[in-house]
């Protein structure tokens, strides 16, 4: 008797460890695919930017800002600064996208510290 109570102990132990395990799997899941629609959204607008005449708005010497959501309802900000290369004929468009990870990190964190940011960059030539 005192044998199945011992086992039953360390079964329990295990079982807990694999719910903790679980937990682990499903936030990273969560993020990677977050962090998949980040990137999707970077690609987007990269292409959106590449279809832009070369004096466009979007493509002036600056920061510009945007905020989409995708289908989950996850705000991401899409952040682009665009450096002209005078010689070379062509534009660095460096992209930041960021959003607030609610999938991140434990409770106890504060939005600031959920914030997650992902940089792209890519050159446009006239």
């Amino acid at each position: 008797m005192l044998e199945v109570l011992i086992a039953m102990v360390i079964m329990a132990i295990g079982l807990l460890g694999l719910s903790a395990l679980q937990m682990v799997a499903v936030r990273g899941n969560a993020f990677s695919s977050e962090m998949i629609s980040a990137s999707m959204l970077a690609q987007q607008k990269f292409e959106e930017l590449r279809e832009l005449a070369y004096d466009d708005a979007d493509l002036t010497t600056g920061a510009h800002t945007e905020t989409r959501t995708d289908s989950r309802g996850v705000s991401y900000t899409l952040t682009w600064t665009v450096t002209p290369h005078a010689s070379l004929l062509m534009k660095t468009v460096v992209l930041v996208v960021s959003w607030d990870s609610l999938r991140l990190g434990d409770d106890a964190q504060t939005a600031e510290q959920r914030i997650v940011t992902s940089t792209f960059t890519t050159c446009i030539s006239q």
